[in-house]
């Protein structure tokens, strides 16, 4: 194969998949217009695009709202995990021995990103250490970087769009930026979403009760993370793992594989707390539903609808409508 043609294959590679799964609320929409319309604002300095840094909480959403404006442009991504223990030749580059033996310049991720017009993705920016950010200063305002150990200059690629991602500084440990990198991103800031929560909720097929009661379990995880009563939020991500999992256990277990068992011991505690009063819940409606089923001559087997654990949830609905409107005057 070719070069040429090797290249267009990895190309193709890197151009992200549309999540199916994905939500596409109004806020949603905001933020990938958002994206779209920075793709093509030039700024004053040396890049095409504007850099973008997107913030907030774990699981909201950032590096697929990226990997979703790139598929729907058809560009290939490259996202790194950043790290404080990142080499600065993992993203620019060394001097390494190649099949024959010799010793050449190989490009890093970042490099290779700029010199072939990849979009990158730097997540957890804040992350790296001081030398790799300010390598990335001189990018972002002149276009081009200069590689030290060959005196080779860079420039990017005319398709080249520079992101980044953070969680916000309330995390614990989390460093904050500089200010002069900061000015030179245009900073986009995503929150939690009623929207997106419902609609992964209802993916639950749960009775409306239950629907209600979980989102407000969610709602105050979030608030005793935010007062430190426990280190891990409850995300996107987050519920859709619950969504997942439910799929094969029962909801109280999904929440404890997906949430509550990643939680330090001290911890559990107050989270259990919160979503027994939903477990509770959740078997008294499928001890009800029992014996509602059971009664009256009437087929325990579910014949149309949503089944949940064993529940036909439309028949359900169906048969205590009709009971109510039996005891009606």
């Amino acid at each position: 194969m070719n070069d040429d043609r090797k290249d267009q294959e990895i190309r193709k590679a890197l151009i992200p998949r549309h999540n199916q799964d994905l939500v596409i609320s109004k806020k949603v929409k905001t933020n990938m217009d958002a994206l779209d319309k920075l793709v093509d604002t030039h700024p004053t300095g040396g890049l095409n695009g504007y850099p973008t840094l997107i913030v907030g909480h774990a699981g909201v959403g950032k590096n697929q709202l990226i990997s979703e404006v790139a598929n729907r442009r058809q560009q290939p991504l490259v996202k790194i995990n950043c790290s404080g223990d990142m080499r600065t030749s993992s993203l620019l580059g060394r001097i390494a021995p190649n099949e024959s033996g010799q010793f050449n310049w190989q490009d890093g991720l970042l490099i290779e990103a700029i010199r072939k017009g990849y979009w990158l993705d730097l997540d957890e920016i804040n992350s790296l250490d001081a030398d790799i950010l300010f390598s990335i200063h001189g990018l972002i305002d002149d276009g081009f970087m200069t590689l030290a150990n060959n005196s080779e200059i860079v420039y990017a690629h005319q398709d080249f769009r520079l992101f980044a991602t953070m969680n916000p500084i309330s995390y614990y440990g989390v460093k904050t930026l500089n200010q002069a990198l900061l000015d030179r991103f245009a900073v986009v800031e995503m929150g939690f979403d009623d929207e997106v929560d419902k609609a992964l909720i209802k993916q639950l097929n749960q009775p409306e009760e239950i629907q209600t009661s979980l989102m407000n379990v969610i709602t105050n995880i979030r608030l005793i993370y935010d007062e430190g009563e426990v280190t891990q939020n409850f995300g996107h991500r987050t519920l859709h793992n619950v969504v997942v999992l439910s799929r094969q256990f029962d909801l109280g277990k999904a929440l404890d594989m997906a949430y509550t068992n990643k939680l330090p011991d001290g911890e559990k505690a107050s989270v259990k707390t919160i979503i027994n009063d939903l477990i509770t819940m959740v078997k008294t409606v499928q001890k009800n539903t029992k014996n509602v089923t059971a009664g009256g001559g009437k087929s325990t087997t579910p014949h149309t609808g949503k089944v949940v654990e064993g529940v036909d949830v439309d028949r359900l609905v169906s048969i205590l409508a009709d009971k109510g409107n039996k005891n009606q005057p």
